[in-house]
């Protein structure tokens, strides 16, 4: 694998709407991401979080999803959460909206925060997944 395949995967990142590429060749990994918030420009949030992991000495981190509660309207906190946010056990990571009372939802988990999964003001189920985080060593 070389520089001009990793500058190709960084150049469709920000040409097409993905968050995620995960490529592997010759022993080697590669896995470029960025957050679903349209508030950064795809390009310099493509190269920001791009990751070369050579295996098996690098593995990637163990996710954990941040669900919802309850039925309702979900609101994220103020201000939202950004992108490798460090997220701790109980912390409040936005509200739902049901039946006209705001209830707040709190991390069950702790880790460092890379996708948003649910806009603001969107309807969510019981268990709907709202975050995702990396486990933090």
């Amino acid at each position: 694998m070389n520089i001009e395949l990793v500058e190709q995967i960084v150049a469709l990142m920000g040409e097409h709407p993905v968050s995620e590429i995960s490529v592997e060749q010759e022993g080697l990994k590669v896995r470029v991401c960025r957050p679903l918030s349209a508030a950064a420009p795809a390009e310099s949030a493509a190269v920001s979080t791009t990751e070369i992991l050579a295996e098996p000495a690098l593995v990637l981190p163990e996710t954990y999803t941040l669900t919802a509660s309850m039925v309702g309207i979900f609101h994220h906190g103020t201000p939202p959460l950004p992108y490798a946010a460090l997220v701790t056990v109980g912390q409040v990571i936005g509200s739902i909206e049901s039946m006209k009372l705001m209830n707040e939802v709190f991390a069950e988990y702790g880790g460092r925060m890379i996708e948003t999964l649910t806009e603001d003001g969107a309807a969510v189920e019981y268990g709907q997944p709202l975050f995702r985080l990396a486990a933090v060593e």
